[in-house]
């Protein structure tokens, strides 16, 4: 399928920037957002600060006529203020999605970039629900000034809010004649790969890249998102897609030894 017209956020780098770059490949239009400079020849560039409700409402009012696809891949590590991970990984996550949900054409998709951080979602589920039935932007920075976290929980709960949020919108998305679907990826060779090792501290993310042989190039989840937003997922609705190599399923049956992870070594 080509000749979508696709809106991508986090556009500029890592994986953002490989999905421009093969839904260009495959004869689509894009539109490109990005808080940086986005190089690629793409239909429309709109600088967006997906921390800025104002600037996310001055780039969906740039944005005209009907879209396909909306591809939420702006994000940011944990190494940065609680507030702003929240502000850009839920918050404006939710905006875009809300202020571009009626544009999108039936038969089109939303796919969300979360991450295999979110999988303790169910533990969180209420707090994670009363975030995302607050109504507005800046009720939900009030939410989470109320809540304080430490940078590396607000990354976990970011994105857990991203995978519920996306089986949320899947029956609104639905009676549109949408599907919403997320995608959580383990470690990516991007340009952030060295702020989540920090993060995670302790050698944590070496470990899993040791345990599935190597990050994921950008490419490779791009490929999946793009798989969701304009290939044959027509009945994929709702779901969270871990890719990972197969991390997750190593933990869950044991051919990767959870006890032998350096985080687990020093709770122990």
């Amino acid at each position: 399928m080509s000749g979508k017209r696709i809106v991508i956020t986090g556009a500029a780098s890592g994986i953002g920037a490989a999905a421009v770059a093969q839904h260009l490949a495959d004869g689509d239009q894009v539109v490109a957002l990005d808080v940086k400079p986005i190089t690629a020849k793409v239909q429309q560039a709109l600088r967006c600060d997906m921390a800025d409700p104002a600037s996310i409402s001055a780039a969906l009012a740039a944005i005209d006529g009907p879209v396909d696809a909306l591809l939420n891949i702006a994000g940011l590590p944990g190494t940065v203020a609680p507030e702003l991970i929240m502000r850009v990984n839920t918050l404006g996550l939710r905006a875009i999605t809300q202020g571009l949900i009626d544009r999108l054409q039936r038969g089109g998709a939303i796919v969300n970039v979360a991450s295999i951080a979110g999988f303790n979602w169910a533990r969180h589920l209420k707090d994670i629900n009363e975030l995302l039935a607050t109504p507005s932007y800046e009720a939900g920075v009030e939410w989470c000034a109320a809540h304080p976290m430490d940078g590396n929980t607000a990354y976990h709960f970011s994105k857990e809010c991203v995978v519920v949020y996306t089986m949320q919108m899947a029956g609104p998305a639905l009676a549109r004649g949408l599907r919403c679907n997320s995608v959580s990826p383990g470690p990516v060779a991007t340009p952030l790969l060295p702020d989540f090792k920090e993060q995670a501290g302790s050698g944590q993310i070496e470990w899993v890249i040791d345990g599935i042989g190597r990050a994921a190039e950008p490419g490779e989840i791009a490929e999946v998102v793009k798989y969701l937003a304009t290939g044959p997922a027509s009945f994929v609705n709702g779901r969270d897609l871990i890719v990972d190599r197969g991390f997750s399923a190593g933990i869950t049956c044991g051919w990767i030894d959870k006890n032998s992870s350096p985080l687990v070594k020093a709770r122990g």
